[in-house]
Formats: structure tokens, sequence, C-alpha cells
């Protein structure tokens, strides 16, 4: 639908009940849901931040594909 505003604030809402209950782990996917909508955006430098987080909480967790997944999506965002 294309209403990227919408989705980022609810994903950020999400984000602030997963850090409230202290649920570090499902954080995760949605800094990474987070980073992709600021791809799409093209607002890279927050898609990067996002991503990285994303990243190091899944390497954190020794979620080994999760995190090759979001190495692959932080490649790909241009430089």
């Amino acid at each position: 639908l294309r209403e990227y505003d919408q989705a980022q604030d609810y994903y950020q809402q999400a984000l602030e009940i997963y850090i409230e209950f202290g649920d570090r782990y499902s954080s995760a996917s949605t800094y990474a849901v987070l980073g992709l909508l600021a791809q799409v955006q093209e607002n890279y430098a927050e898609a990067r931040a996002n991503l990285q987080t994303a990243l190091e909480i899944y390497v954190e967790y020794q979620d080994e594909y999760m995190a090759t997944v979001t190495r692959e999506n932080l490649e790909s965002l241009p430089e």
C-alpha cells in the first residue's frame, strides 16, 4: 500500500514495547524492518543504522541465518 509513514509509526511503537519489556531478540526483526522501510524511502543512513543494530542483536543471539540475511541487506545499500 506504500503507506510507509504509518508502517514506520507502527513498527516504532512495536520496538518501544519490545524494549520496555526487555525482549531484545524480537526487537532485532523490528530494527530490520525499520531499516528496510528507510531503504525504500532512500534514507540510507537510517537504513544502515537500523540494519546494523539488527545485525548486532542477531550475532549476539547466534542467529546465523538472520545475521546473514541482514548482512546481505546491508551490503545492498548504496554507499
